[in-house]
């Protein structure tokens, strides 16, 4: 029992450490028993949806996080299947089909799996075994190629700050912010929310690096199901012609 829901639990423990609540003060905020946050930190019960709605709005985790780590961060539900071995030639000939950019990513880590050829020419200098997030703070073409580039940026930091710990190895938590790090629009990043008013869905603008007309495209984060895998699908759409003229 301890081991089948450790992941849940440890990000429940970083968000409320991150937070610097005792469980105490948590459990007033949330109107539950410190016990039973003691339990569901310890792994040794499993959470359930009222409890984690609770605790999800005590900790002011924002909604658009919410149904992701309720869903994603349960242990039967993120057990991988093959996914130490890389894409498949299936996988990537399904992935080099898609007309518009598309890649293979982790989540919330943003490591870089695999991406099609529109991808790559979309995002010049991202290299499969890259982490996107990286890229973004540390390319100057990131700027050049992604309109509203602090928007987009502070979305990517501020996801991978509320979901990476209790998901992601430490380890790997440590290299990516120790690279990103190197930006000066990290700690301002970091240590800031987006205006929640500002994370609505909206297209993401892009435009090729030579400087011609922006796109507004349509972006899915599908995941992996069968085969099951750690990596998620990023693809990327453009509006038709009325949509574009409508996006923001």
């Amino acid at each position: 029992m301890e081991e089948s829901h450790t992941t849940i639990a440890g990000y429940l423990r970083e968000r409320r450490e991150a937070a610097r609540l005792t469980r105490a003060e948590l459990a007033h905020k949330a109107n539950v028993s410190e016990a039973l946050i003691q339990k569901l930190e310890q792994g040794t019960r499993p959470p359930t949806s009222t409890a984690l709605g609770a605790l999800f709005r005590a900790l002011d985790i924002p909604a658009v996080y919410r149904e992701y780590a309720a869903t994603v961060l349960q242990p039967e539900l993120t057990t991988v299947t093959g996914g130490d071995s890389g894409p498949s030639p299936g996988e990537l000939a399904f992935l080099a089909s898609l007309p518009h950019p598309a890649c293979y990513q982790t989540a919330p880590a943003q490591d870089l799996i695999a991406a099609n050829t529109a991808y790559l020419q979309a995002f010049p200098g991202l290299e499969p075994g890259a982490n996107i997030m990286a890229w973004m703070l540390l390319d100057p073409r990131a700027r050049q190629v992604v309109e509203d580039w602090n928007r987009e940026a502070h979305i990517m930091v501020q996801a991978f700050r509320y979901m990476a710990p209790g998901l992601t190895p430490p380890e790997r938590i440590d290299q990516i912010t120790h690279q990103c790090a190197q930006s000066p629009d990290w700690q301002r990043l970091w240590s800031t929310d987006i205006d929640p008013t500002r994370m609505d869905w909206r297209p993401v603008r892009i435009r090729p690096i030579d400087g011609s007309k922006w796109t507004s495209m349509h972006v899915q984060l599908l995941r992996c199901e069968q085969p099951r895998r750690e990596w998620y699908v990023y693809s990327m759409v453009p509006l038709e012609a009325e949509d574009q003229q409508q996006a923001p």
